[in-house]
């Protein structure tokens, strides 16, 4: 009786009946607290949903009741990375591997978990156990390969996911990301083969533009770079992305005046000094707020792996579930995009103007950089406009004379980029209190400063809605 309610449950889990999957695992659990496959069941149904804490309670009760389960420990670790505890979840997995060598399911995400967890190396050999259990599995070379990436092993990640392409030809972001890092090994004929075969099984996907256009340029190509972000821009006439590429590959033809009309600075880069919310009565009470609330939240990370941040810390998103003092920041936000739109030139051939929205949602994390700290070279693409808002300042920066020590620079590309050519800049000195907002699409980056103090500030997107 227990295995058929058992399986029914399962059978409804499949086909998404999730009341009736919590009935039965309910009345299961009512009849016998001891019932670890009905805990399990349901600890999966609450996940689902989006019942995280329930979940995990659930499940954990199941590894409670009956330990030897690697799926169970598999699971748990599953909750607990969704929730950002990633160590915690790769304790789960190697308990699941201890009890079930060859299965295969924690090795992958314990390869995971390790990258998320800014440790390439060890996420390498875990994903070398995997292929060993399942050889023809695309997805696992993927894995490996991007593990060998961020351990800076380019060559180990051309083997890799060339090796991932042979299994599953097909693959568009696959073929995306070797023809990636035969660019970064400056195989640039091969990653013009590899990103012209993304964009033949994705022509929708701007990355594949942009990646083409990039080995165009870096292989002396720039009129065909320039044509391929004309080809997209032409039916897309706003990506982030493409429109920085765009800027910098007209900037690379000479054409230094068509690069500098579209990212003009000196008009798009506005900087607003705002006013403090009556409920803090004082700039200083409410960037004090500010500030205590971007310290005290829990997903900083020290410098987060696949982020501009270094020798600092980066949040995951604020702007959900705000503070009172973020909630507020978040209508200075608003009013501030409002006077930008209103501030635009009257120019509807510039993407920027063109594409100005009616109607935006807004996303933002806090960055809290220590002595040496810095973001990299960095856009944001999906936003329309960004934006920071600086709480707190190091004396350093705000005495900063030629060295513009902790200042926010606009226009240089990363290293990445084979240019050449003199970028566009413009710089502009952090001040607390004072907001700079900036199209998405213009490459930024923090010059680093020495100092005991801290820098604090909030990062912002402002991303079009229908």
């Amino acid at each position: 009786m227990l295995a058929q309610q058992l399986a029914q449950a399962e059978e409804h889990f499949i086909a998404g009946r999730f009341d009736a999957v919590a009935e039965i695992c309910t009345d299961l659990i009512s009849s016998d607290p001891n019932c670890h496959q009905a805990f399990y069941l349901l600890g999966r149904t609450c996940l689902t949903v989006g019942r995280g804490e329930q979940a995990l309670e659930l499940v954990g009760r199941a590894v409670q009741l009956n330990e030897a389960a690697a799926p169970y420990h598999t699971e748990l670790g599953n909750i607990l990375a969704s929730n950002g505890q990633y160590e915690a979840a790769a304790d789960c997995y190697r308990r699941a591997i201890e009890l079930a060598p060859d299965f295969v399911d924690p090795l992958v995400n314990l390869g995971a978990a390790l990258q998320l967890l800014n440790r390439p190396e060890e996420a390498v050999e875990i994903y070398r156990k995997a292929i060993e259990l399942v050889p023809d599995a695309a997805m696992l070379h993927y894995n490996l390969g991007a593990g060998h990436r961020a351990a800076g092993d380019v060559e180990g990640a051309i083997e890799s996911y060339r090796r991932a392409a042979e299994l599953e030809p097909g693959w568009a972001e696959l073929h995306q990301k070797l023809g990636s890092a035969l660019n970064d090994h400056g195989d640039f004929a091969d990653a013009i083969e590899s990103y012209r075969r993304a964009l033949s099984l994705a022509p929708e996907d701007p990355e594949n533009h942009i990646g083409l256009a990039q080995s165009l340029l870096a292989s002396g190509k720039a009129k065909a770079a320039l044509s391929t972000c004309d080809a997209y821009m032409a039916s897309h006439p706003y990506n982030s992305g493409l429109v920085a590429c765009r800027a910098l590959v007209l900037n690379e033809l000479g054409s230094r005046d068509a690069a500098a009309r579209l990212l003009d600075l000196g008009t798009f880069v506005r900087t607003f000094d705002i006013a403090p919310p009556a409920a803090f009565g004082s700039l200083e009470a409410f960037n004090a707020a500010l500030a205590e609330e971007a310290e005290q939240h829990p997903t900083l990370e020290f410098n987060p792996p696949k982020l501009a941040t270094r020798e600092g810390f980066q949040s995951r998103e604020m702007f959900d579930r705000p503070g009172p003092a973020v909630a507020l920041l978040m209508e200075r936000v608003d009013e501030s995009v409002r006077r930008y739109i209103a501030g635009l030139p009257d120019d509807p051939s510039h993407p920027l103007v063109a594409s100005a929205p009616r109607r935006w949602s807004l996303t933002g994390w806090s960055v809290i950089l220590q002595a040496q700290g810095h973001q990299m070279p960095h856009i944001h693409p999906s936003g329309w406009l960004s934006g920071v808002y600086y709480v707190d300042i190091p004396s350093v920066v705000a005495e900063s004379g030629d060295a513009h020590e902790g200042w926010i620079e606009f226009g240089r590309p990363p290293g990445d980029w084979a240019c050449a050519a003199d970028p566009i800049v413009e710089l502009v000195q952090p001040e607390a209190g004072r907001m700079v907002l900036f199209p998405s699409y213009v490459y930024h980056r923090t010059i680093p400063f020495e100092s005991d103090e801290r820098r604090i500030c909030y990062a912002f997107d402002i991303m079009a809605r229908a």
